[in-house]
C-alpha cells in the first residue's frame, strides 16, 4: 500500500500493517540519551485487538525506534502468542517474559481480589509468577523506568517499586522511577457503565466494581512516581474519590493520550462512497459500544430513515452480542462482525457516528474516523478525551433529538461534510499521531531520571517528593526513520 507520508516498499510486513496487525512505523531518530524501560502489561501486545494492546505495541515500537532497551513482562491466555507476533516483539525488546494465565486462574484471582477489597479486574489479571519475577530482579537488571500499563498491572509493578525504592540500579547508580499508566479512571468508567447497563446483573456488577475501583484509585497512585491519565475528566474523578475518603488528592499525574496511525487511516480517493451510509466501529462485546449502538438504533435511526428511506447503518466490529446481531433484522441495518480492515469500511461511509453514552478516557474510533477526513457526529462523552472543536472538527450532539437533527442535516449537506472532514484530518495529523504523545512521555521520563531527585516512590507533577509506599486497602516530531520491518 502507498502511504501518505512516504512510500514503503516492504514484503509481507507492509500488508500486515496496512490491515492494522502491527503498529505503524515510528518517524523518529535515535535518542541522544538511552534508558532501560520495563513495560508491564496484562495482555501480550499482539494482535492489537484491544485498546490496551494497541497502545503497548506502539509504545514498544517507539521505545525501540529511539534506541532504548526494553524488557517486556506480560500475561497471555492458554494460547501462546503466534510465532510472527512473538518475533515482532522479540526484535524490539531486550528481554520478553510471558506468563500464561488460564481462565480458572482469572476466576480464582477475582475471588481473592473481592476478599481483599480490590477491583475485580485487578484480580482477573493477578499472577503470582509475574509478581515474583519482578520482585526478585537482580540489581544489574533493574531498569531506569518501570511502566505499568493500566490499573490491572499495578500490583506486580507496585511490588517491583517497593523492592527498588531504596536500591539503585547498575546504570549510573540511579533509582528506578515508576509509572502507573491508568489511562482512564475506572471509577468513572464503571460508574457510567452501571448507569446505562440494560441488565440488572450488569448494573449490580458494575456498581460493585465502581466502589472497589474508587477506593483503589484513591490510594494506588501514591505508590508510583507518576500516574499517566488520558484526560482532565479522569483526573477530576480521581481527585473526587480521594477527597471523599479524606486522602491526599492525586498530584503526580501526567496527561498522555493515545495516538492514531494517520497513514493507515487516511482518505482513500480510489474508493467510492456509499450514498446515505452511516457507520459505527468498535468491539461489539463491550457494554459501552453495545449500549451506544442500541441507543442510536432506538432513538435516532427511525428518524433518519423517515427522511432518508434508503439510508444504511453499518455496525462494524468483532464479537457482536446477541442483541446487536438482532438489529440486522431491521431495514437498512447491517452487522458485519469482525472485518479484515475497518479503514476500508470507514472510507466508504458517508457519515461516521459515535453516540457513546458511557465510558471514560478517549475513543480510538473517533480518531480513526477523523483521520480519514470523515464528518463525525458524537456525544460529549465520546469527545471529552480528545477535545475536537465542536462545529469545526466535529459535531457534538447529546440528546436524541439533537443527534437525529444533526445526522439528517449532514446527510443532506455534502459541502459541510467535506469541510468538517478536512478540518478533522488536519486536527488529527497535528495533535494525535503516536509520536507526538510518546515524545512528551519520554521527555517526562528523562526529566524524572536526570532532571531532579528521582526517588521512584512518589511525585509532584513537576518535581518528585519521596513518600512511603502506601498499601491499597485490602492489599496483603523528529527526523524520520527509513524503514521498519514487521
Amino acid at each position: 500500500m502507498e502511504y501518505a507520508r512516504k512510500q514503503r516498499k516492504e514484503s509481507a510486513g507492509a500488508g500486515h500493517r496496512a490491515n492494522g496487525e502491527y503498529p505503524c512505523v515510528m518517524d523518529v531518530n535515535k535518542a541522544e540519551r538511552r534508558m532501560s524501560v520495563a513495560v508491564v502489561c496484562p495482555r501480550f501486545p499482539l494482535p492489537m485487538t484491544r485498546a490496551d494492546q494497541m497502545t503497548v505495541a506502539h509504545l514498544l515500537a517507539f521505545l525501540s525506534a529511539r534506541g532504548h532497551a526494553v524488557d517486556l513482562y506480560s500475561l497471555c491466555d492458554d494460547v501462546p502468542p503466534a510465532a510472527a507476533h512473538r518475533g515482532w516483539v522479540n526484535r524490539r525488546c531486550r528481554n520478553v517474559t510471558v506468563f500464561t494465565q488460564s481462565r480458572w486462574r482469572n476466576m480464582a484471582g477475582m475471588v481473592k481480589a473481592l476478599l481483599r477489597g480490590q477491583p475485580l479486574q485487578v484480580g482477573w489479571f493477578d499472577n503470582a509468577r509475574l509478581k515474583r519475577s519482578l520482585r526478585r530482579l537482580p540489581r544489574e537488571r533493574l531498569p531506569d523506568v518501570v511502566y505499568a500499563h493500566t490499573l490491572r498491572s499495578a500490583e506486580p509493578a507496585r511490588r517491583l517499586a517497593r523492592g527498588v525504592c531504596g536500591e539503585a540500579n547498575a546504570n549510573g547508580g540511579r533509582r528506578p522511577v515508576t509509572y502507573l499508566a491508568m489511562q482512564v479512571s475506572q471509577s468513572l468508567n464503571t460508574r457510567r457503565i452501571a448507569v446505562h447497563a440494560s441488565r440488572l446483573w450488569e448494573r449490580l456488577t458494575y456498581w460493585l466494581e465502581h466502589r472497589l475501583t474508587a477506593s483503589y484509585e484513591a490510594r494506588i497512585w501514591r505508590n508510583f512516581t507518576r500516574t499517566v491519565l488520558i484526560g482532565h475528566s479522569d483526573v477530576q474523578e480521581i481527585r473526587r474519590v480521594c477527597a471523599d475518603r479524606n486522602l491526599p488528592c492525586i498530584n503526580n499525574y501526567l496527561l498522555s493520550p493515545h495516538g492514531v496511525d494517520v497513514d493507515r487511516f487516511r482518505p482513500r480517493d480510489d474508493e467510492s462512497v456509499d450514498a446515505c451510509s452511516l457507520i459505527f466501529c468498535g468491539v461489539m462485546a463491550t457494554n459501552t459500544n453495545a449500549s451506544a449502538v442500541l441507543w442510536f438504533t432506538k432513538n435516532v435511526w427511525p428518524r433518519v430513515q423517515a427522511e432518508f428511506p434508503h439510508a444504511r447503518f453499518l455496525i462494524v466490529g468483532r464479537r457482536p452480542r446477541r442483541e446487536i446481531l438482532a438489529l440486522a433484522r431491521q431495514p437498512g441495518i447491517t452487522v458485519t462482525g469482525e472485518v479484515p480492515d475497518t479503514a476500508a469500511y470507514i472510507s466508504r461511509a458517508t457519515l461516521c457516528v459515535n453516540p457513546m453514552q458511557a465510558g471514560a478516557g478517549m475513543q480510538n474510533k473517533l480518531l480513526e474516523y477523523m483521520a480519514m477526513a470523515k464528518a463525525v457526529i458524537a456525544t460529549s462523552v465520546a469527545n471529552e478525551g480528545i477535545g475536537a472543536r465542536p462545529g469545526k472538527e466535529i459535531i457534538i450532539a447529546d440528546g436524541a433529538d439533537e443527534f437525529a437533527a444533526a445526522t439528517v442535516s449532514l446527510l443532506g449537506d455534502a459541502v459541510r461534510r467535506a469541510a468538517l472532514g478536512r478540518s478533522a484530518r488536519t486536527f488529527v495529523r497535528r495533535d494525535w499521531n503516536w509520536e507526538v504523545h510518546f515524545l512528551k512521555l519520554e521527555a517526562d521520563m528523562f526529566e524524572q531520571l536526570f532532571g531532579g531527585s528521582a526517588s521512584g516512590c512518589a511525585a509532584a507533577p513537576v518535581s518528585i517528593a519521596p513518600q512511603p509506599v502506601v498499601e491499597p486497602r485490602g492489599a496483603p516530531r523528529a527526523a524520520r526513520r527509513p524503514t521498519d520491518k514487521a
